[in-house]
């Protein structure tokens, strides 16, 4: 089953990785002794270009399900905090922080949204709705597994029993 993307992956971060890059070069410029900028500056551009190669990958469809459960109606201070802990991670990045990988950044980010995305959904005056959990249930491998077992196993015990009358 394929998945329709809302955002592509640069939409969602891409971008704000390249213009943070951006911001670390004029910074290098502003203070060219301090060769971090530089070094935080090649960094950034490395995520952004190995975060653009993800795109349609797992981690993509995992971030963007977890934004596909906001609503319209969703308060200006959930994407603040989205984009505040986003910007501060970025402008670290070569200071105090380094990833391996795009993968491992978008692994960041998405673990960062599912977190924030939690904590506003239990928030009292939360707009961000939460998920049905019956749905998701009813929908865990592990208990439509159970389930199945469960109904073969009462239609064997059933037809023993008939077998008896």
């Amino acid at each position: 089953m394929s998945h329709k993307f809302n955002l592509g992956i640069n939409e969602i971060v891409g971008f704000q990785v390249e213009s943070t890059a951006e911001w670390r070069r004029r910074k290098a410029e502003q203070f060219p002794d301090d060769s971090r900028n530089l070094k935080a500056a090649e960094e950034l551009e490395s995520l952004a270009k190995e975060i653009s190669d993800l795109e349609g990958s797992e981690i993509h469809r995992q971030i963007d399900e977890l934004l596909s459960r906001l609503s319209d109606e969703v308060d200006g201070g959930f994407y603040e905090d989205l984009n505040e802990g986003l910007s501060e991670e970025l402008r670290s990045v070569g200071f105090h922080t380094g990833y391996e990988s795009g993968a491992t950044f978008l692994e960041w980010y998405r673990d960062n949204l599912e977190t924030l995305l939690r904590e506003h959904i239990n928030d009292d005056d939360s707009t961000i709705a939460a998920p049905d959990l019956d749905e998701q249930i009813e929908n865990d491998p592990a208990v439509r597994a159970a389930k199945q077992q469960y109904e073969e196993a009462r239609a064997r015990a059933y037809a023993k029993a008939r077998k008896q009358i």
